[in-house]
């Protein structure tokens, strides 16, 4: 019987965080920085654990890292790079943003990964596709990472895909929640105090939003916090092309904040630029 590869980690930090506006890695929530929360979880578990930086990154860092092999590699550089540093070791990959991330949902992925295919993960719970925010390679993924990115093809979901990878349920359903933007951060915090917790609301959708919605208004369930989250699961369940930053929300007809909090029986809308407007 062969025996497991080693098993060692990425951190994803090479990111350059416009959404954010500022360095993720050295937000910090409830206490301590993303980087300190996500190190502190995966570490007792998986000691070999790197950060993964952009090919320029001139920063000092107290952790060991390994370099993108190239400039803009996309998202899928970090991997690429790291089975270049090993290609015999199953490589965790995981992003920095995850603040809600726990022992738990790592220890279930270790767990329950099957070393004879090509990659393991979680299934995002809002659209039920693979997460490629938290996903165990093994070695045999090397050589189809190769021929996809050779393809000039960047995206991490759909090489994830690809793979036909065994895909989990999240024992804990927030620890893939990921703070792209302030507003997300902002849901995250009110999530980890309060819980996900169903509500009934109606959305509109206006302009070209209109034509990528199921229908130009539907009622919904939802367990979103904010409107930011409400959008952003909206936006993965119907693949709207547009993201928050160039959309308006509308709550009872009023123009709000994104970070408004979402009652039940809220009556939303959503109004993206219009020409000539």
């Amino acid at each position: 019987m062969s025996s497991s590869p080693p098993l060692k980690a990425l951190l994803l930090i090479g990111g350059k965080s416009q959404r954010m506006g500022s360095d993720k890695a050295a937000l910090v929530f409830e206490g301590k920085t993303l980087l300190e929360r996500i190190l502190a979880t995966i570490t007792p578990l998986i000691p070999e654990a790197y950060l993964s930086i952009a090919h320029d990154d001139e920063r000092e860092f107290s952790h060991p890292t390994i370099r993108d092999l190239t400039p803009n590699p996309g998202p899928l550089g970090g991997l690429q790079a790291a089975f270049h540093h090993d290609p015999e070791a199953a490589w965790l990959v995981l992003a920095c943003d995850l603040p809600l991330f726990d022992s738990t949902t790592l220890e279930n992925l270790l767990d329950k990964a099957d070393p004879t295919q090509k990659a393991t993960c979680y299934r995002n719970r809002l659209d039920q596709r693979a997460e490629p925010l938290c996903t165990l390679y093994q070695p045999a993924a090397a050589h189809a990472l190769t021929n996809y990115l050779a393809d000039d093809r960047r995206c991490a979901r759909k090489f994830l895909e690809s793979l036909e990878p065994v895909m989990l349920p999240l024992p804990h359903p927030l620890a893939l929640d990921n703070g792209n933007r302030p507003e997300q951060l902002h849901e995250l915090t009110i999530l980890a105090k309060e819980g996900l917790q169903e509500k009934e609301v109606t959305v509109t959708y206006y302009g070209k939003l209109s034509a990528e919605a199921p229908a130009a208004t539907e009622t919904l369930t939802t367990t979103a916090a904010t409107l930011a989250g409400l959008y952003e699961e909206l936006r993965l369940k119907h693949y709207l092309s547009l993201d928050l930053d160039t959309v308006k929300p509308v709550l009872s007809d009023e123009f709000v904040d994104w970070t408004t909090p979402l009652p039940e029986d809220a009556q939303v809308a959503f109004l993206p630029p219009f020409a000539g407007g």
